[in-house]
């Protein structure tokens, strides 16, 4: 809710204007000091029993890991499992994709309730973050470019209605924060952890064949580049951007007629089977472009030059062992539909 972030002062503290950047540091500065590496139990001991706005529980005693993207680590983190998963996931790819994360300007759980409210914040229960708090500020709207809100929207696509993001409440907005809408023992949460990656202690088994995401005209994202860069890899002129609008229709409708396949615009397995070329180190071109995009949206970072190098190669096997599949650094069919998924 909107009101899940109005600005709330530290006993003693020096008061701001609500909304205001200067406000929200206030807010959150309390929990600044207590950053810490790997898994955290947090308080002296844990609160009486409540839970926050989305049905987490809340308590100065949860199960805290940290949360580091490049250089930016995330105050006190966020609550471990499932939403250290999927929350880490939005961090990176909107450090990649929207804007760079900022030092000190970035924040995870906090112990609080609403202002004027008693209810708690979703940050008590350690299931929301706040991203470059101060450039985009409780009550501000319209702080990022149309390019940064569809890169925004791309990523709670991929979240499966499990995130919502702050610039879409319907009162006043709070575009730096995203937050987890759906509560512990929704199959949903635990649905994304395994998509992403996460939400047990061992990777999940590779499937008995490569399945592959379905595509098709009005789609857009990391997967679509990818699909373009394969289509070029296969000499189909097109613009890389992104979006499967009527361009990109008409050249998969043309490779799959060259493939003899069903020519109807729809990239299901036989066609991501036909475009897949398999890569590994020392190989370059548009392909190599694909993986390395899809891999470092995944937060696997490595360079987007076209170049399967040796940092190429280690951010793909790390990226095979967080699904299970063979860890050879080399990108088959099971490492491309895993990818692009």
């Amino acid at each position: 809710m909107c009101n899940d972030h109005a600005g709330i002062g530290t006993p003693g503290a020096t008061s701001a204007a609500p909304g205001s950047p200067v406000n929200r540091r206030l807010v959150l500065g309390g929990a600044v000091a207590a950053a810490v590496g790997g898994l955290s139990l947090l308080g002296a001991g844990p609160a009486a029993a409540a839970t926050s706005q989305n049905g987490w529980p809340a308590s100065t005693s949860l199960p805290l890991s940290t949360l580091t993207v490049g250089a930016v680590t995330f105050p006190q983190g966020v609550r471990s499992g499932a939403p250290h998963t999927i929350l880490g996931y939005v961090a990176r790819r909107f450090n990649s994709e929207v804007e760079a994360l900022r030092k000190g300007e970035c924040w995870g759980y906090n112990f609080r309730k609403i202002s004027g409210s008693t209810s708690y914040s979703n940050h008590a229960s350690g299931t929301a973050i706040d991203v470059n708090a101060p450039e985009h500020f409780l009550g501000a709207s319209g702080t990022f470019s149309a390019a940064q809100v569809r890169a925004i929207r791309s990523i709670l696509s991929a979240c499966d209605g499990v995130v919502r993001w702050g610039g879409d409440y319907s009162n006043r907005k709070d575009e730096m924060h995203f937050e987890l809408v759906r509560g512990p023992g929704d199959p949903a949460v635990a649905a994304l952890a395994r998509k992403l990656g996460g939400g047990s202690s061992t990777p999940p088994p590779a499937p008995s064949g490569p399945t592959w995401r379905v595509v098709r005209r009005g789609k857009q994202g990391y997967y679509v580049t990818a699909l373009q860069r394969l289509l070029r890899q296969h000499g189909r002129p097109l613009t890389i951007d992104g979006v499967f609008g009527s361009g990109t229709e008409a050249q998969v409708v043309a490779f799959q007629k060259s493939r003899g396949l069903a020519a109807d615009g729809v990239v299901g397995v036989k066609t991501w089977t036909a475009l897949q070329v398999t890569r590994r180190d020392g190989g370059k071109g548009q392909a190599v472009f694909g993986l390395q995009h899809c891999a470092s949206v995944k937060g696997f970072r490595t360079a987007q030059d076209g170049l399967f190098g040796p940092k190429t190669k280690t951010a793909i096997v790390s990226f095979q062992r967080s699904r299970g599949l063979v860890a050879d650094g080399v990108v088959g069919p099971r490492t491309w539909a895993a990818l692009v998924a």
